[in-house]
Order: C-alpha cells, then structure tokens, then sequence
C-alpha cells in the first residue's frame, strides 16, 4: 500500500482511537461468538489463517486482539493495516488492545522500525 495512504489509514486510526475509551467492556452470550487472539508478532499467516476459519470481523463476528501484533515477524505492518482498516468498518466489533510489542524501545529492539523504515523509506 502506497505509503500516501497508509499515513491516511493511520491519522483516521488516531482519530478514532482518541475518541474510545480506555477500557473497553463486552459481554458474551451463546447467541454471539467472538474470537479472542493474540500474539501474531508479524506473521500475517497466522492473521490469515484466524480469518480464514473463524471469518472475517463483522458486525455479526466479534473480534479481540490482545496485543503483540508486531516484532519478530516480516509483515507487521500489514498487519496492522489489516487491523486498522477492520478497526475503522466496525469500531463496535473489533477491539484491540496493546500488548507490550506495541512499545518504541520493544519496536527498536525487535524489528518493527527497522520494517517501517524499509518498505516506507522514512
């Protein structure tokens, strides 16, 4: 994705998360699944393979991602694309919370700045 239009993604993405609250409550029921994940750390496999057998995030499919999207692997910003874009259809549907790997000095020490800077050539 263009680098245009993922600065578009993430500014949207802010102004969105600014005006959530910190702490997010849901309720299940047996009538309303939701998936719970975590730790995808770059491997955009893994997100997709959690798509592909529990569906895409929806209105009628609940989604919570508990942190640690980035680091380790070679597709953390698709990821975060991936989770953003779904974050901006279906605010009321699909959480994320972060999770440590989502830190400046873990993101130095683990790679995720390094992958910004070369697909997006800071």
């Amino acid at each position: 994705l263009h680098a245009r239009y993922v600065l578009q993604l993430l500014c949207e993405t802010r102004r969105v998360l600014r005006l959530m609250p910190n702490i997010s409550h849901l309720s299940t029921s047996y009538s309303k699944d939701i998936t719970i994940c975590g730790d995808l750390h770059g491997n955009l496999d893994d997100l997709l393979l959690i798509f592909h057998k529990n569906g895409l995030p929806s209105q009628q499919n609940r989604y919570v991602f508990n942190g640690d999207y980035v680091d380790r692997g070679e597709n953390s910003m698709e990821i975060l694309i991936i989770l953003f874009a779904f974050l901006l259809i279906y605010p009321n549907n699909l959480y994320l919370n972060r999770g440590n790997h989502e830190d400046y000095i873990m993101n130095l020490r683990y790679g995720f700045t390094k992958e910004v800077s070369r697909k997006y050539k800071v």
